[in-house]
């Protein structure tokens, strides 16, 4: 018998000894998950995909996790979010893996700026698991980053404005970076793991044209981001053809002013 079959047939003792080995070690964890024969997504005659049980308790499963340990769950559960075949259940999924992060209220306070932190390193984990799968979440969430990363920049201007170079040292301009280059990060993450479909650059490089290059252009030299280089050359070399018109624009945001 083939250890698919096998695992099937002992649907309660694989999910009672993963749900074990989840608890102890959460790095085996992502290897168990992201074997291919092993089905978490559905098994035949199940009440409740075993996916669909752990999205149930994720309030409780994460409670006392630390947060390296929330990113590389959902990593983990990104890959068993892509094994679902069925379109409709797997937007369900990704909709019900994501609702958690999502409680941020005042975004200058510090406390919160490190939740903001923390949900985008989340996104990121995700993204890198699910590909082009993502897809449906980054655009839920994907204006509002931007607003985010506009804001955040303001912030920086202004505190930098009021107490002169020595406010860029200070941690909490250093938290806001941080913020930023979270951002472009689980951007760049996300373009580069999701296929070669020319829509997804047309989708999202027009809205970063202002709060991203628009940004580093305007922004001090100590104040720009090396991850926006980054981001704009992933995005030129994966969509190529799909983004010949921009790039003389993109050329124009960031060739000068970062020989300056």
């Amino acid at each position: 018998m083939q250890f698919s079959a096998v695992l099937k047939c002992k649907r309660k003792f694989v999910i009672v000894q993963v749900t074990s080995i989840f608890q102890r070690h959460l790095a085996f964890w992502v290897v168990i998950v992201m074997h291919k024969e092993l089905e978490f997504s559905g098994f035949s005659g199940e009440s409740e995909p075993f996916v669909s049980e752990l999205l149930s308790g994720l309030p409780t499963t994460v409670a006392d996790l630390e947060p390296h340990q929330i990113h590389t769950f959902y990593e983990s559960v990104g890959h068993m979010i892509q094994a679902e075949s069925d379109l409709q259940k797997r937007d369900e999924y990704m909709q019900r893996l994501m609702d958690l992060p999502y409680s941020v209220d005042f975004l200058k306070d510090q406390d919160v700026i490190r939740t903001v932190l923390n949900i985008l390193q989340t996104n990121t984990s995700a993204a890198s698991s699910l590909g082009t799968y993502f897809l449906s979440q980054i655009s839920l969430i994907f204006l509002d980053m931007l607003n985010v990363y506009r804001m955040y920049s303001e912030l920086i201007s202004s505190s930098i404005a009021e107490g002169g170079p020595y406010a860029s040292k200070t941690s909490y301009v250093k938290l806001l970076r941080s913020v930023k280059r979270e951002t472009l990060k689980l951007i760049e993450t996300f373009l580069d793991k999701a296929e070669d479909q020319p829509q997804i650059g047309k989708q999202f490089v027009p809205p970063m044209m202002d709060p991203v290059l628009g940004d580093y252009a305007r922004n001090l030299p100590d104040a720009r981001e090396s991850e926006v280089l980054s981001l704009f050359a992933t995005i030129i070399n994966k969509y190529k053809a799909a983004m010949i018109e921009d790039v003389p624009r993109i050329f124009e945001a960031v060739f000068q002013c970062t020989l300056e």
